[in-house]
């Protein structure tokens, strides 16, 4: 009894850090018909704005809606504008008019997020605000200028059906440690990145 209590309280449940409540608030808007412009994606995620801004299109990379031509690629150029946003320290992110129009429809938002929810419950309970330093201000902008130069390569990894999903795999890692305030999680995130970086040379090299 006690150790299931334990294991309870270890869960991430605060709706703040949840990635299942932040699923359900998108799924939410979606049954109402609305689809998922970047202006209603921010008002949802609101103050915690800098992890879901990662996550969602790390996670959208991560779903079958990869496969769609152009979608690594707009989401690669929306991540970027992004990332180079955080890099200068900006509260208030800015883009272009046909960016903020483009939408994905609420139908899709319904798949991903049924595709996406059974893991996130999953997520939640290995997930929890421990190590928060690691989350914020420099480690913020690192995260921001890895996930730059992730998001800078998705236009090329189309090229190739579905490997773009790699570099979702990379920015949902970084967007779900900002999101959950996890800095154990970007401590892996890190040494990840850094692993196929390394990897990566030694195939140039070579």
């Amino acid at each position: 009894m006690t150790s299931n209590a334990s294991a309870d309280s270890a869960a991430n449940s605060n709706p703040e850090t949840s990635v299942v409540a932040l699923l359900e608030a998108l799924e939410e808007s979606a049954r109402k018909g609305e689809d998922l412009s970047l202006d209603g994606f921010l008002h949802i995620a609101g103050h915690r704005f800098s992890g879901p801004i990662f996550l969602i299109p790390g996670l959208i990379a991560l779903s079958p809606l990869s496969g769609i031509p152009l979608v690594p690629s707009f989401l690669g150029l929306v991540i970027s504008l992004i990332c180079v946003q955080l890099i200068f320290g900006r509260r208030h992110l800015w883009f272009p008019a046909w960016v903020q129009t483009r939408a994905l429809d609420a139908d899709r938002v319904q798949r991903m997020t049924r595709f996406i929810k059974k893991p996130a419950r999953f997520l939640d309970q290995v997930t929890r605000p421990r190590l928060v330093w690691l989350t914020q201000g420099l480690a913020l902008r690192l995260a921001a200028t890895l996930c730059l130069l992730t998001a800078l390569s998705m236009p090329l990894l189309e090229i190739l059906p579905f490997t773009s999903t790699l570099a979702g795999a990379v920015i949902s890692l970084f967007g779900l440690s900002l999101t959950t305030r996890d800095g154990l999680l970007m401590l892996f995130a890190l040494l990840f990145v850094g692993g196929l970086m390394g990897l990566g040379a030694n195939l140039l090299t070579g």
